[in-house]
């Protein structure tokens, strides 16, 4: 990154949402591009299992996260283990929120890019297919959150900078490489 876009991502206002080990490896992906004050909030009752992350470069202080999407529209990213692989969603101001009200949102994930890739025949999207019944079943993936901490690092400093990036309702999608 150049001296400039590391002056605007001090700037930047982005949300992050995930669970379980992915938050460690997204403050060490994001430390490691250049933001220096990751706020982690831990999600309510009503958001079992859901740690947000602020990437709020020069605030001090700790800010509830629908604040922070209310208050100042900023963009919220969704990662996602689908076990053989992992994705990504980004939600920009002004987006359709239909994503917000999905109860289950890794297995409505999963199943909306899986569909999307049969209906437009994106190749090397089959492995995908093949993950729903592990990915309905629970089960998880510390590669595949690696590589989604990954994704979501390399969005988070693309807006961060202004850079354009895939928003719903397209997606990120990675195959694990291992």
């Amino acid at each position: 990154m150049t001296n400039e876009e590391r002056n605007l991502i001090k700037e930047c206002w982005i949300m992050v949402i995930g669970t379980g080990t992915f938050v460690s490896y997204l403050k060490s992906e994001l430390k490691n591009i250049g933001f220096s004050n990751i706020v982690v909030e831990n999600g309510t009752d009503s958001q079992k299992n859901v740690t947000t992350i602020n990437i709020i470069s020069e605030y001090g202080g700790n800010i509830s996260s629908r604040l922070v999407y209310e208050m100042f529209s900023a963009p919220i990213i969704y990662p996602f283990d689908f076990v053989s692989g992992a994705g990504a969603m980004v939600i920009m101001p002004g987006d359709d929120r239909e994503l917000l009200a999905q109860t289950d949102l890794r297995r409505w994930a999963a199943e909306y890019i899986s569909g999307y890739c049969a209906f437009w025949n994106m190749e090397g999207c089959d492995w995908l297919s093949e993950a729903l019944p592990k990915i309905r079943a629970g089960a998880i993936n510390e590669s595949a959150q690696r590589l989604a901490s990954h994704i979501c690092a390399r969005i988070v400093a693309n807006i961060a900078v202004g850079r354009e990036v895939k928003h719903f309702p397209r997606f990120y999608l990675c195959r694990n490489l291992e």
